[in-house]
């Protein structure tokens, strides 16, 4: 009994330890303004909006995984780009304990402990230290994909550990509340374990009394669909989110043979082992490294795909099958994104413990591996040592909130980022160009950011080619469209053109249809509405009192977090304190707009625009400064 407490304490010590080095290592990346809209739907739905009305997210919902989790580090810490790094870390922490308890299995044979710790210890080693770059990126930051594989290592933690009556129906339940945050669940849960229970039912032509559990399961699994899809509806009935549907198809001849070596490339870099391009040095050497576990998890594959049919064990051919399942459609399909086929970093590790554990043992590779494991420990600690990140973000939300604009418009790269930096009181809705022209589509953004009658958008950021990647903004356009700014601002590597008029008059809604990304395609729109719906009935009350909810306060509804114990109410700002006067004027900006000069020439006496405070275009003395402020006026 004394053991297993020294078990559990040890497991739980090391448990919290990867969380410290994971959020650590996350922070070393900023916060993007896609985990940043998920951090602000689980915002909305911590104060009262729980079915997202008025939203439309991307095919994507994950509102049954990540966005409680988001919800309960808010409800702790307040909304802050940070929410982003302690979910991801917590995410992936609990994502490498349930990889080991999964691969040490149940049984081991004759030398049952030594084999069940070798198989744990080559599971987790695989998952042990992501890459600094895109590891982070993949693994540690926005949600995509990665926090689906926890619940999936649950139900395959049930399957592998349980076996009553009761299990399908919990089965069934897990994967329809895990198909409502991610349809890939279909191909990575469900398709597999109905095709391995079939193939077991095959293999043993008996009676259907004796297969009631394979086929418990398959009938689960389907009926899970059904589950989900009835689930998704319900909500949009009842005036909840909306999804947006991606057009999948199989990739032509050519596309597949010219995409076949990257593809291969974003399956290295999963397990952060991308080796392409480096230099000889260092670097490559850690890549190296980590191409043992890539090779580990490529042997246990094939064993495993030989082994199929004859297999007794129900979890390594489902989880064989889920591989397969996954980097095929990697491999033939136009989803070539590399976030898709995260899953195979844990399932793979999963089956390199289970698989090849008695075989390293046997072989005498065991202390070999371990020099292996104490190199990626190494790589972990030096990776959550390195600096956090300050991102041109987290600037502009500080210089916006200072300046009392509190309001405005950017790009897809720029906005829900500085939005959840400032924690809501500074709120930045998501453009694009279109035919010369701002426009917004409904993905992963609310329908009620864009009514002018409620909304007073009086800036908008402009971010140049190294930020803004393939959603870039034309300053050219944006003159042509809303007239000359009455100001332009430089903060960091960010314009902040200023205009004395609520923009949001002139910004169309439009959609586009296909598996094109809607915040860069090119293509022409599938629909679109030259003007804002008007708030109208209930509806409209309901949302504007929800936002009053959600901007009214600046802090979440009790701070639980270290040196933070105080409760909402002392955090509360009226719309006046926050910028916001009652009739829905943004006069901040007017009033910062007519008092310039002398304010320009003020704070750049005290020397505030060297640490990315106010900083007109032109780079001259404060009193050709002014001057070119008082032209850019009069242009």
């Amino acid at each position: 009994m004394r053991g297993r407490w020294v078990i559990a304490g040890a497991s739980v010590a090391s448990g919290l330890l990867l969380f410290l080095a994971y959020a650590a290592q996350a922070r070393a990346m900023a916060a993007t303004s896609e985990s940043s809209a998920q951090a602000l739907q689980a915002w909305d739905m911590l104060h009262g909006n729980v079915l997202l009305r008025g939203w439309t997210l991307s095919d994507v919902t994950f509102y049954t995984t990540e966005l409680p989790e988001y919800m309960l580090v808010e409800l702790a810490r307040g909304l802050t780009g940070g929410v982003v790094h302690v979910a991801a870390a917590f995410t992936y922490a609990l994502l490498v304990v349930l990889v080991g308890l999964l691969a040490a299995g149940r049984e081991a044979g004759r030398d049952a402990g030594r084999e069940r710790l070798v198989r744990l210890l080559v599971a987790v080693g695989i998952m042990l230290a992501p890459a600094l770059r895109p590891g982070t990126y993949l693994l540690l930051s926005a949600p995509d994909h990665t926090g689906t594989q926890v619940p999936l290592l649950t139900i395959w933690l049930i399957l592998d550990r349980v076996r009553a009556r009761w299990v399908p129906v919990v089965i069934g339940m897990l994967l329809a509340w895990a198909q409502i945050a991610d349809p890939l669940v279909l191909y990575e849960g469900v398709l597999p374990l109905g095709v391995v229970c079939a193939v077991r039912m095959y293999r043993r032509r008996g009676p259907l009394a004796g297969q009631w559990y394979e086929l418990s399961l398959t009938a689960a699994a389907l009926g899970s669909v059904v589950a989900a899809r009835l689930a998704l509806a319900l909500i949009r009935q009842a005036g909840g989110f909306t999804t947006r549907t991606l057009l999948v198809s199989f990739s032509t001849a050519d596309g597949l043979s010219a995409q076949l070596w990257h593809r291969a490339q974003g399956v290295l870099q999963v397990f952060g082992a991308d080796f392409f391009g480096l230099p000889f040095g260092p670097s490559v050497l850690v890549e190296l490294i980590r191409l043992v576990g890539v090779a580990l998890v490529g042997w246990a594959v094939v064993a495993a795909v030989r082994r199929f049919y004859r297999e007794s064990d129900l979890i390594v051919p489902v989880l064989v099958m889920a591989f397969m399942v996954v980097l095929a459609g990697y491999l033939v399909t136009n989803k070539g994104a590399v976030n898709e086929v995260v899953g195979l970093l844990p399932v793979g590790a999963v089956l390199a413990g289970r698989v090849l554990g008695g075989r390293l043992l046997r072989a005498g590779l065991v202390p070999a591996l371990a020099v292996v494991l104490a190199c990626y420990v190494g790589i972990l600690a030096t990776d959550a040592a390195r600096p956090p990140a300050r991102s041109d973000d987290q600037l502009a939300a500080s210089w916006l909130e200072a300046h009392r604009l509190t309001y405005g418009l950017a790009g897809y790269w720029e906005a829900s980022s500085v939005t959840a930096d400032s924690g809501n009181r500074v709120r930045v809705r998501p453009v694009r160009m279109f035919d010369h022209e701002l426009v917004t589509t409904p993905w992963e953004t609310d329908a009620s950011w864009y009514i002018p009658q409620r909304h007073d958008a009086r800036f908008v950021i402009w971010a140049p080619r190294t930020n803004c990647v393939n959603v870039c903004l034309s300053i050219a356009d944006l003159r042509r469209q809303f007239g000359p700014p009455a100001m332009t601002y430089r903060v960091g590597r960010y314009r902040v053109l200023v205009w004395r008029k609520n923009l949001l008059a002139k910004v169309k809604t439009l959609s586009w249809c296909g598996y094109a990304w809607a915040w860069s395609s090119p293509a022409r729109p599938c629909s679109g509405r030259a003007t804002q719906p008007q708030p109208a009935g209930k509806m409209a009350d309901a949302s504007a009192q929800r936002e009053a909810a959600v901007t009214g306060g600046a802090g979440p509804l009790l701070s639980i977090w270290p040196g933070r114990w105080r409760a909402r109410g002392t955090e509360v700002h009226g719309r006046r304190q926050a910028g916001f006067p009652p009739e829905g004027r943004n006069e901040s900006a007017d009033r910062l707009i007519s008092d310039l000069p002398g304010h320009v020439a003020d704070r750049l006496a005290s020397g505030e625009g060297r640490d990315g405070g106010l900083q007109p275009e032109q780079a001259a003395p404060a009193a050709e400064r002014q001057a070119g402020v008082r032209r850019e006026r009069a242009g």
